[in-house]
């Protein structure tokens, strides 16, 4: 036995009882590992890759949103994400928010357009007229009676089908190996895309992949700009 005095014997006894308090507790708290569900489901090899990755976009859409304009740089209203809008003189991540919601509505034209959202008055629409630009390819007022309508874009050019030449990856015809070159997508998270459009049908569109178990909204903005959904 340890020759030790009343003041060592009594630490001791406290740590002991401290030890003793919190095995205790963790065996009174911690979750029966029967029921938890969804265990099976959980597949490490993947899908805590797939969290890593979030992650570090995360993080880089945070750092992007920090980033200053440079000299005489211009950010598209009409087109840009929420972590470029932020980079706008006095716009944080509210704001940033209510200008996406507000163009789905109806496309900005010119600094005035701004206004229509809530927060931005005269002052804030003025401060921000030299640091935005307008898409041009957005939809403007009809034209006049009489007036000459332009021809429709061909299939093969429209939005929700693939861009000619095969720039992005098509997720409809996509192999195996087409797949995995996509950012953030692996062995199993290729052959889970085959299995659900097999299962399931083409997906309409990009945003489609998000029934896929293991892609959410972050994993696709990885490599949303890499594909489209043409049809099959």
């Amino acid at each position: 036995m340890w020759d030790l005095n009343r003041a060592e014997r009594k630490a001791m006894g406290a740590a002991l009882v401290l030890v003793g308090v919190s095995l205790v507790t963790r065996t009174l708290l911690a979750p029966d590992p029967g029921r938890l569900e969804g265990l099976d489901t959980i597949d490490p090899a993947t899908d805590l890759a797939g969290i890593e990755g979030e992650v570090v976009a995360a993080l880089t859409r945070e750092q992007r949103a920090q980033t200053p304009l440079a000299d005489g740089e211009q950010i598209d209203v009409n087109r840009a994400p929420a972590d470029e809008l932020r980079r706008l003189p006095g716009v944080g991540p509210s704001l940033a928010e209510a200008l996406i919601e507000e163009r789905q509505r109806a496309p900005f034209r010119e600094p005035a357009d701004l206004e229509r959202v809530g927060g931005v008055g005269e002052v804030t629409a003025r401060r921000l007229a030299p640091h935005i630009r307008f898409d041009p390819g957005a939809p403007r007022p009809g034209p006049g009676p009489g007036a000459r309508r332009p021809a429709p874009a061909p299939a093969a050019a429209m939005v929700m089908g693939c861009p000619p030449g095969g720039a992005r990856i098509d997720l409809n015809r996509a192999d195996r190996a087409q797949l995995e070159s996509l950012t953030g997508i692996g062995p199993a998270l290729a052959a889970r895309i085959i299995d659900d459009r097999s299962e399931n049908g083409r997906f309409e569109t990009p945003e489609a992949v998000t029934r896929v178990r293991g892609i959410g909204a972050r994993t696709l903005a990885r490599f949303r700009e890499q594909v489209c959904a043409g049809a099959r």
